[in-house]
């Protein structure tokens, strides 16, 4: 496609764009307090019938050395799987934290990132104190026994299965081989969960030497949300608590940095359609560019959609599924993908416009007010912080790196301060060589 015809494409899609829904400005802001070497961060909300709390441990994937592939998930998951001693009024019985949690009315999971693993739980207000007291038990007390870490180990590998078979399996695929490219330490861009291969090799004296080793409150976060006056004045800080002091550092696992014009890495799936999935280096949550970064991807988001030429048929769910820029600002290091489904129109045209929009956004400065891609951006930056998870995961991402952990108001302001040539500055700066990856249908190349 020549340059005039993305830029008319790309003002077709400026004009369309329709304003996003501002959001609420009666959010309470985050508050933050250190105890001990553990930071606290509290958002009371009195309107919300739940509290919900994250647990953010320095134990992820960069703890781990490439042999041990899984080994952070497969801690995590014992710590699901732990028996806990459930307080009864007629004979207390035990039963594994995940159905402890949930018979309490409550839930209980984990995710593992780059640098740390958190665990959010979440219940009634009501049902909070009891919940917060059975995450403790397991958390200061996991059971390392061979029953209960081959249960937690069969339960990652369902996890894996059903993986493979949800409709943006290629999506991770991709997302996958370009974490582990563009990682400066290999170890912190394995899969987060493992392979079923990896996780197979794992006994339970390496989860219980992880866990004694990593499992530490030096560096810990636990951010809540919800209803907070259910909970006592020390609750939150009893769940650090349940760790041990002291600090951890990572394993440094040093990989060879890639280079050239072309950076492509190829795989072949069972999918029905290929993929292409683009990553871009991007700024953090305290940098200057971060609000330019987030007009940036809303303006490339809806542009792409636009040249993509989604057809009418499909519905918007899955179009946002199959044609997308996603600036994950929360991962260290932070990074903007774009991803394309081939399986929506013509795949090489589609391909194509894809890394024409980054070029020519680099090339050639914005006409007009972009008021309406700030609107956009700052929507979308609310409307993806209204779950109470994602509110105490942000509230944990932004008080790391600064003392103050406000970040719908601090994303706010740094979208309304963006200007076209911020933008433009942001996209010179950031998108230059991507890394792809192409996922490809297994059945065109028969040899793989």
């Amino acid at each position: 496609m020549r340059m005039h015809a993305v830029l008319a494409a790309m003002s077709i899609a400026l004009a369309a764009a329709a304003p996003a829904a501002r959001a609420s400005d009666d959010l309470p802001a985050p508050v933050v307090e250190t105890v001990s070497t553990t930071t606290i961060v509290r958002q009371s909300d009195p309107r919300s019938s739940l509290v919900g709390i994250a647990i953010v441990i320095r134990a992820g994937l960069d703890r781990q050395t490439m042999k041990q592939n899984g080994l952070a998930a497969l801690v995590a998951q014992t710590i699901l799987r732990t028996p806990v001693t459930v307080p009864s009024k007629v004979q207390p019985s035990t039963m594994p934290l995940e159905q402890a949690v949930a018979a309490n009315g409550g839930s209980v999971r984990f995710v593992v990132d780059p640098s740390d693993v958190r665990f959010y739980v979440e219940a009634l207000a009501a049902d909070a104190p009891a919940a917060v007291s059975l995450v403790r038990q397991a958390l200061s007390a996991p059971d390392f026994s061979a029953a209960t870490v081959r249960d937690a180990r069969s339960s990652l590998m369902r996890q894996l299965a059903q993986s493979q078979q949800y409709s943006q399996y290629a999506l991770q695929v991709g997302l996958d081989m370009l974490n582990q490219a563009s990682s400066t330490e290999a170890n912190a861009g394995l899969p987060s969960l493992g392979t079923t291969a990896s996780l197979a090799q794992l006994v339970p004296s390496d989860v219980a030497a992880f866990y004694h080793t990593y499992y530490r409150r030096g560096g810990a976060f636990v951010s809540a949300a919800g209803r907070l006056e259910s909970l006592d004045a020390t609750a939150l800080s009893s769940l650090a608590g349940a760790l041990p002091e002291g600090t951890t550092t990572l394993v440094s696992v040093r990989v060879p940095a890639l280079h050239g014009i072309s950076r492509e890495i190829v795989a072949h799936r069972d999918v029905a359609s290929p993929w292409l999935i683009a990553q871009y280096p991007a700024p953090g949550v305290d940098s200057r560019d971060f609000g330019p970064m987030l007009v940036l991807a809303a303006f490339v988001r809806r542009t792409l959609a636009e040249i993509a030429q989604v057809p009418g048929v499909v519905s918007p769910t899955f179009a946002s599924r199959a044609v997308g820029a996603d600036y994950s600002y929360d991962r260290a290091p932070a990074h903007l993908v774009l991803y394309v489904n081939g399986g929506i129109g013509n795949p090489t045209r589609a391909f194509a416009t894809a890394l024409s929009i980054v070029n020519v956004l680099a090339a050639t400065r914005l006409q007009g007010s972009i008021d309406e891609f700030k609107a956009e951006a700052a929507g979308d930056f609310a409307t993806g912080a209204t779950t109470l998870e994602t509110r105490a995961w942000l509230a944990a991402v932004f008080a790391q790196g600064s003392s103050s952990p406000d970040f719908l108001g601090r994303a706010l302001r740094a979208i309304g301060a963006t200007t076209p040539e911020d933008v433009q500055r942001v996209a010179r700066a950031y998108l230059g060589n991507p890394t792809i990856a192409l996922v490809l249908p297994r059945d065109e190349n028969p040899r793989n």
